[in-house]
């Protein structure tokens, strides 16, 4: 059997390393107002961690690809406008970073942006060096729920995904961990605890002892 100590940590972004959920929220409602779409009320916030793809086209019956990448990228724009040099760090991210690369243990992002976003933020935050590998929606042919993202990573930074832990704010996220063959944990940043009942370990603050113990023991 695989031993269960982590050898490496793939971490989403948003909502994990960084809250920026504010900024896409109203990049979404400003995309809204400037097309005409009418979501239900609430529908950003319950497809926040979604493909923008699959996050847009339930909104315009019939969208053609082009129109679909077009509306996607007008998004991630206006997210870049605001987010831009208003980031900070979410607590204990700095100090598991910190921890993981004293211990050797890699560490990479895997998120469902856009590799622009991806880089504005390590560069906002100032953490680009910290991590062996970048998977952005690029990456990926396939967004989370898919497993795809998780996958590359694992290869990219050199360990099989039964070594792999996970660590998630997002349903979607966590059942990609789950069907990697992954550990998970779940972070109550952006959902409450209940819906995070794929993680094996649910925790409200990276900052939290349990996070460290859970990847060491």
């Amino acid at each position: 059997m695989p031993s269960k100590v982590a050898r490496a940590v793939l971490f989403d972004m948003d909502g994990v390393i960084v809250d920026s959920r504010r900024h896409h929220l109203s990049a979404w409602d400003q995309l809204a107002r400037e097309h005409h779409l009418t979501p239900e009320r609430g529908y950003f916030t319950t497809t926040f961690g979604l493909r923008n793809d699959a996050i847009i086209a339930p909104l315009v019956a019939g969208i053609s690809g082009e129109e679909l990448r077009r509306l996607a990228a007008r998004k991630e724009t206006l997210f870049r406008e605001q987010a831009r040099g208003n980031l900070a760090l979410l607590p204990g991210v700095g100090e598991l970073l910190e921890f993981l690369e004293a211990q050797q243990v890699p560490a990479a992002v895997v998120t469902s942006a856009p590799r622009a976003n991806l880089e504005m933020i390590v560069e906002t935050l100032g953490i680009g060096g910290r991590f062996a590998a970048l998977v952005a929606e690029e990456d990926a042919a396939k967004g989370k729920p898919d497993p795809e993202g998780f996958l590359v990573a694992a290869t990219r930074v050199g360990v099989t995904s039964a070594d792999c832990i996970v660590i998630e704010d997002a349903p979607a996220g966590l059942q990609a961990a789950k069907a990697a063959g992954m550990r998970a944990i779940g972070v109550t940043t952006t959902r409450p605890a209940p819906d995070l009942a794929d993680a094996d370990l649910v925790v409200d603050s990276l900052a939290e002892e349990d996070v460290r113990t859970f990847i060491f023991r």
